[in-house]
C-alpha cells in the first residue's frame, strides 16, 4: 500500500501512489478538482458547520476545514485504509476542527460491505462504492445523518458513488431544520431524476455544476465531475459557473463521468 506525501497548494498531502485520478492531479497540478473546491469555498463561512460525506483522503476536507473554522467539519469516509490516510492528512496539516467518522451515511442505521481494494494496483480508489451486506469485503457501519441531531448545518457535500439518494433521505430532518446549501454528485443517469425529485420536494433551487477535474494536459482527455448545487428556495444566493436545472428537461449536460484515463 505505497503512499507518498505530495506538496500541494493546501499543504502536504499523503496519497496512494497508484491512484490514477486524485493522486495524479495532486502530483501534476498540486490540487484536486480546483473548480469544484472553488464553488464549495464560496458557500463556506467562518464558524459554519460543514458535513462532507465521502471525504476520501481529505484533498477538499483540509481547505474547507480551514475556511469554516472555528466551526466543525464532520467528515465521513468508510474505506478503512483511505480513512487512515484522511486522518494522517488532517494531523499533518494541523487541522483541529474536523470530526472524522469511519462510517457511511444512508437512509437508516445498519451495515454494508465495502470492497477491499488492492491499493498497490493502478485504479481510481474514489470510485469504490458500498455493497449490500454479505458481499465480499469489510463490514462498515451505516448511519443516517439525522441520527447526529446537528443543531446547525451550513454546507452539506455528498460524493458517495451511487448512494446519494439514500444519504439525502437519511438527512431529511436535518435539511428541513438547518436548510444548508447542498453539493451532491449526480452523475448516474439511472438515478439523476430521483436525486432531483428529492431535492425539489425539500424546497431547493437546483443547478448543474460540471467542472473539469484537472487542467488540460494532466490526462489524455478532459475529465469532469457531474454535480448538483442545491440552494434553499427561501434564500437568494448568487451562483456563478453553474447552470440552472430546467424541471421539464433535467437530463445533465453531456459530460463523461470522472474516472481514470484509459490505459
Amino acid at each position: 500500500m505505497a503512499t507518498t506525501t505530495y506538496p500541494t497548494r493546501h499543504g502536504p498531502m499523503l496519497a496512494f501512489t497508484s491512484d490514477q485520478l486524485l493522486t495524479r492531479t495532486l502530483e501534476k497540478q498540486g490540487e484536486y478538482a480546483p473548480h469544484e473546491l472553488s464553488i464549495l469555498l464560496q458557500m463556506t463561512r467562518p464558524g459554519m458547520t460543514v458535513v462532507e460525506i465521502g471525504a476520501n483522503i481529505g484533498a477538499h476536507t483540509v481547505p474547507l476545514a480551514r475556511k469554516c473554522a472555528p466551526g466543525p467539519l464532520l467528515a465521513f469516509e468508510p474505506q478503512p485504509r483511505v480513512f487512515q490516510v484522511l486522518c494522517a492528512n488532517l494531523v499533518r496539516n494541523d487541522i483541529g476542527n474536523v470530526l472524522a467518522y469511519p462510517e457511511a451515511c444512508g437512509d437508516s442505521e445498519g451495515w454494508a460491505t465495502m470492497l477491499m481494494l488492492d491499493y498497490d494496483a493502478a485504479q481510481n480508489f474514489g470510485a469504490a462504492s458500498l455493497q449490500p451486506l454479505g458481499n465480499p469485503g469489510v463490514k462498515v457501519r451505516v448511519i443516517p445523518l439525522d441520527s447526529l441531531e446537528l443543531p446547525t448545518l451550513g454546507l452539506l457535500k455528498i460524493d458517495v458513488e451511487g448512494f446519494e439518494p439514500m444519504v439525502l433521505r437519511g438527512a431529511r430532518r436535518t435539511i428541513a431544520r438547518c436548510r444548508p446549501v447542498i453539493y451532491v454528485e449526480n452523475d448516474r443517469p439511472e438515478q439523476q431524476g430521483e436525486v432531483i425529485s428529492i431535492l425539489t420536494e425539500m424546497g431547493y433551487t437546483l443547478y448543474w455544476h460540471t467542472p473539469q477535474i484537472a487542467d488540460e494536459g494532466v490526462f489524455e482527455r478532459i475529465v469532469v465531475s457531474v454535480n448538483m448545487l442545491a440552494t434553499p428556495i427561501e434564500r437568494s444566493i448568487p451562483i456563478s459557473g453553474a447552470a440552472a436545472v430546467d424541471p421539464n428537461n433535467w437530463i445533465s449536460p453531456q459530460a463523461e463521468r470522472a474516472r481514470p484515463p484509459a490505459s
